[in-house]
């Protein structure tokens, strides 16, 4: 039912896109659109990896879709071998907007507990296995054996692993240090009350995370993973470590951390890069060129 409210929903205004985002959305939008005369559908896809359940019914569908948006070189590459996949497929860099106003630092490390020497890592997403987030409580663990005690970990976000990652944390007598605080609206706040960040996944696309990280002037500490090695300048705004490889990824927080706020050098070029690449105005306009594209409209 719910599937044909949509229809109805889409007809009362004849769109002549019918965007899909992430894989649920990107099959649904395919099917409205045969029922919506005139509605082209158009997938974004996010990661380097999909089962092969999802890449068979992308195949399954792809006669439908009229192209496919992709954030990222890795994914890019990824979905250009499935060649049924539908339509071409056009890159379009992530953006954000850098100017979003946040609540005052120290306001907020007051309400975490925080002190204002504490130096305070932050990561953020779906607490998952694909996110790597057991590798990071191991990593960080390694900083306290080594004398940083003083340093805390905030873990922003929700799932299935929650619980087994808290258990960790406090097997590793880490539990005090390490502090889990469920999915959050407030991430660019808490972004602007930490001094580091770090992405310990296994596999991504393009993080955006990370462009909200560099924007919030922190410096990055991540995987090599999507397009990660075209946001994060190595050795200039973070350091990139090979994913799955705590004793690097744990050097590499070690690094950083001891730099205080001299981080916050590197973190000042990573936030002039967003300004330069990754503002969220240049990724509008290649969005809607893409959308006049595929839907025969002129450049005017």
């Amino acid at each position: 039912m719910a599937f044909y409210r949509l229809v109805r929903l889409a007809r009362t205004f004849s769109p002549s896109i019918i965007q899909g985002h992430l894989f649920h959305s990107n099959v649904l939008s395919r099917f409205v659109s045969l029922l919506v005369p005139g509605a082209l559908s158009v997938s974004t896809r996010h990661n380097e990896k999909d089962s092969v359940f999802r890449r068979v019914l992308y195949a399954m569908t792809g006669f439908v879709c009229a192209g496919t948006i992709v954030f990222s070189d890795s994914v890019l590459r990824h979905v250009s071998r499935d060649t049924f996949s539908g339509g071409s497929v056009r890159l379009v860099p992530y953006g954000i907007d850098p100017e979003t106003p946040i609540r005052n630092r120290d306001e907020v490390r007051k309400t975490l507990g925080l002190g204002s020497d504490t130096f305070v890592w932050i990561a953020v997403g779906r607490l998952k296995k694909q996110k790597g987030f057991d590798l990071l409580i191991e990593a960080f663990s390694h900083l306290t054996d080594r004398g940083l005690g003083g340093t805390v970990l905030l873990v922003a976000g929700d799932g299935e692993e929650k619980e087994a990652l808290e258990d960790q944390a406090n097997r590793r007598g880490d539990g005090n240090m390490v502090r889990f605080l469920g999915e959050r609206d407030d991430v660019v706040d808490l972004l602007g009350a930490s001094d580091a960040f770090v992405l310990p996944s296994r596999w991504e696309g393009g993080p955006l995370v990370v462009l909200e990280a560099m924007a919030s002037g922190l410096p990055v500490v991540a995987t090599r993973v999507g397009d990660v090695r075209h946001m994060v300048a190595d050795g200039k705004a973070g350091i990139i470590v090979p994913p799955e490889n705590v004793r690097e990824l744990s050097a590499a927080m070690e690094k950083i951390t001891k730099l205080g706020h001299r981080a916050r050098l590197w973190g000042a070029q990573g936030k002039e890069k967003i300004q330069a690449s990754h503002h969220f105005v240049q990724t509008q306009k290649r969005m809607e060129d893409v959308y006049r594209d595929l839907a025969g409209f002129s450049h005017e």
